[in-house]
C-alpha cells in the first residue's frame, strides 16, 4: 500500500529547505528513516557518510531539493522530516519543552526532538528499559485479582517545560522571544532559535532543568507538518512560519557549559628578573641596622639566587653589607652560605623590624 503521508512530508521538508534549513525524512517513530548501509558490517566503524551512501542520520541533511528528493525516494516509508540544527545559515537551537500530567499512563515527554541517533524506548518496555511479562505488575501497584489486596496507582510529578523555561528567565532576567513554535502531539511545543555563527550548543536532555531538553549541533527537530505515531506536528497559531529569533545572550550562557579550567603548568624561571626587584633586594641589605646585617644580606641572597640572578647581584648585595658596617670576610661568607642554601624558600626573620 501507498504511504499517503510520504508526499504531504517531503512537500513540507522541501518549503523548510527553501527557507535554508537542512532535512532528513523520518520515520513515525521520529529516527531517521534511511537505513544505515553499515548496518550489515560485522564491525561498522564511524561513518558520517564519507562512503558516499545515504543513510547516516542527521549527517544526510540536505538543503538541496534534488538531493531530498532522492532521501525521500530511499524511504517510502517515511511519515515526517527532520530539520537539522547548528547549521548555516539559521545556526538553529531546538528547545524542546515537554508536558507531562504526573500519572503513571500519561505519555512522558513531547516527543519532538531527537538527538543525533534519534534512539528512543522499545514498545513494551518499563521505564527502565526492561522487558515486562505479560501480566506483570508494575512497582508500587498491587494485584487486583488477589481478595484482601488494594489497588494502588503509581504517580509521577508533573513536567511542565514552559514554566521551567519562564522561570529560567526570570531568574537570569531575560525575554522568552517570539519565535518559530510547533506543537507536538502530546502537548508540548519546540521554540525554534538561531544561535550565532562559531558556537557550538550541545545537545542535552534536562540539564537546564526538568522539561527541557535542547537540539544542538549533531541533533535535529521534528518539522511541522509531519505525522508521528501519537499524531501531527504543527506550527502553533499566530507563530512565525520560518523566521526563528536570535537567542537571548543569557539563555546562551546557560546553554553552553564554560570551558574546563586550564591545568597550571609553571613556566621556566624569567631570564632576566625584574631589575626594580633586584635593586629592591640591594636597598633591604643597605637600611639594615646592627644586629640585622647577617640575617638581612642571606635572605636577599637566597632570593637573588633563587630567581637566577645570584651571581649578578651578589658584588652589589657584598657592597651594600660592608656599607652597613659587615666585615668583608663575614660578608662573602654569608652571601656563600645562601648560595648554597638557595632551594629552599627561607622568610625573613621575625625579629627584622
Amino acid at each position: 500500500m501507498a504511504n499517503p503521508a510520504l508526499a504531504h512530508a517531503l512537500a513540507h521538508a522541501l518549503t523548510a529547505a527553501a527557507h535554508g534549513f537542512r532535512v532528513i525524512p523520518l520515520t513515525r517513530a521520529k529516527l531517521p528513516a534511511v537505513r544505515s548501509p553499515h548496518h550489515h558490517d560485522p564491525a561498522p566503524l564511524p561513518c558520517h557518510g564519507e562512503c558516499g551512501r545515504l543513510g547516516h542520520g542527521v549527517h544526510d541533511a540536505s538543503a538541496d531539493p534534488e538531493a531530498i528528493r532522492a532521501l525521500f525516494a530511499a524511504a517510502p516509508w517515511a511519515t515526517g522530516y527532520g530539520i537539522a540544527c547548528g547549521c548555516a545559515p539559521h545556526h538553529l537551537i531546538g528547545v524542546d519543552l515537554d508536558l507531562t500530567s504526573g500519572r503513571a499512563g500519561d505519555p512522558q515527554g513531547a516527543g519532538g526532538a531527537s538527538g543525533t541517533d534519534g534512539r528512543v524506548g522499545k514498545p513494551g518496555t518499563s521505564d527502565l528499559g526492561k522487558p515486562r511479562a505479560h501480566g506483570a505488575r508494575m512497582p508500587g501497584t498491587s494485584d487486583p485479582g488477589r481478595p484482601g489486596t488494594r489497588r494502588t496507582t503509581c504517580r509521577k510529578d508533573r513536567t511542565d517545560g514552559l514554566a521551567a523555561l519562564a522561570r529560567l528567565a526570570r531568574e537570569h532576567a531575560f525575554a522568552i522571544p517570539r519565535t518559530v513554535t510547533v506543537l507536538t502531539p502530546t502537548g508540548g511545543r519546540h521554540l525554534w532559535l538561531c544561535g550565532p555563527p562559531g558556537l557550538t550548543v550541545p545537545n542535552s536532555a534536562g540539564r537546564l532543568a526538568p522539561g527541557i531538553d535542547i537540539r544542538g549541533l549533531g541533533g535535529y527537530l521534528v518539522g511541522p507538518g509531519s505525522y508521528g505515531s501519537r499524531g501531527s506536528y504543527r506550527l502553533a497559531p499566530g507563530s512565525p512560519a520560518w523566521a526563528p529569533a536570535p537567542a537571548p545572550p543569557a539563555l546562551l550562557r546557560l546553554l553552553t557549559p564554560p570551558p574546563p579550567p586550564r591545568a597550571y603548568r609553571p613556566g621556566p624561571p624569567s631570564p632576566e628578573p625584574r631589575r626594580a626587584a633586584l635593586a629592591g633586594l640591594v636597598r633591604f641589605v643597605r637600611a639594615s641596622r646592627q644586629g640585622q646585617r647577617n640575617d638581612r644580606l642571606f635572605w636577599a641572597a637566597c632570593r637573588a639566587y633563587e630567581t637566577g640572578a645570584g651571581p649578578e647581584l651578589a658584588p652589589a648585595l657584598i657592597e651594600a653589607a660592608l656599607d652597613t658596617g659587615l666585615p668583608p670576610r663575614e660578608a662573602r661568607a654569608t652571601v656563600a652560605s645562601a648560595a648554597r642554601s638557595a632551594a629552599r624558600h627561607l622568610q625573613p626573620p621575625e625579629t627584622w623590624a
